[in-house]
């Protein structure tokens, strides 16, 4: 059984959450020795060039998400039509 889709979660919990990431990211991106390995065995390069690939990679995760909520959900009210705008 998969997650309740029926509503989207509120734009304060969006908000909240985005908050939460952006606090973390400031107190541990400048803990990051960028000239060392990935920290993924499967990866072998360097952990500067982690962060393109994860930013990639995020990117197609994205354009997925965009697609089902074009797709299935048709467009959340607070969301808007492409490009997306989050405002507070």
């Amino acid at each position: 059984m998969g997650p309740d889709t029926a509503e989207p979660p509120p734009k304060a919990l969006i908000l909240d959450y985005l908050a939460f990431c952006q606090n973390q990211a400031a107190a541990n991106v400048s803990t990051l020795v960028f000239d060392g390995p990935s920290g993924f065995y499967w990866l072998k390069f360097s952990k500067f060039e982690l962060q393109f690939y994860s930013i990639r990679h995020i990117q197609q995760h994205v354009g997925e998400l965009m697609e089902r909520l074009g797709l299935d959900a048709g467009e959340i009210d607070w969301i808007g039509s492409y490009p997306a705008q989050i405002s507070s």
